[in-house]
């Protein structure tokens, strides 16, 4: 894989790699917290119709499926079916199915979208592959109270069974002269 040099260090350059793949051998993932209203999706039709097809899809290869499962570029994916298309230019990122989650909502909040119902249950997921708070806070580019509160929504106890929680109330006096 080709690579960049910057100040910071040494970026790599997957956008290079891009492959063409049959359509059938990719799949949507069944966690991306994205939505596209039918406007926008009419706006990129028109847009790889103007201008070609710009960003391959990016995917990581599951064994399981025994396919390439979409970490992001699904609405793209999506277009090409649509449309009758036979094969479709993919990246393929070597990633475990956690950092093929936390790479979708990376590409997803970069561009500022996603939706809450959805992050929490992909929050929710991630915590059952075993992801701690400060993990999912952490790639997800959120704070931990954001954690907190997507755990919350999801309305499952399971995922606070190893939060710390103090056995009683700490009362501390007001001064009523205040």
């Amino acid at each position: 894989m080709r690579t960049l040099k910057t100040r910071d260090g040494t970026i790599s350059l997957p956008c290079l790699d891009a492959i063409i793949v049959p359509i059938g051998a990719v799949q949507a993932n069944n966690y991306n917290p994205n939505h596209v209203s039918p406007d926008r999706m009419e706006l990129l039709r028109t847009s790889i119709a103007d201008n070609g097809f710009c960003f391959a899809v990016v995917t990581s290869w599951d064994e399981d499926f025994q396919k390439y499962v979409i970490v992001d570029g699904f609405h793209r994916y999506q277009t090409f079916v649509d449309i009758g298309a036979e094969e479709i230019p993919i990246i393929d990122l070597k990633l475990t199915p956690a950092q093929r989650m936390y790479a979708t909502v990376q590409f997803n909040r970069a561009r500022g979208i996603h939706q809450v119902e959805l992050m929490g249950d992909l929050v929710k997921a991630l915590t059952e592959q075993g992801a701690i708070d400060e993990e999912i806070a952490e790639k997800l580019g959120m704070e931990g109270e954001e954690v907190y509160r997507l755990k919350q929504i999801t309305g499952i106890a399971e995922l606070f069974k190893n939060q710390t929680y103090s056995r009683a109330w700490i009362m501390h006096e007001v001064d009523s002269d205040a």
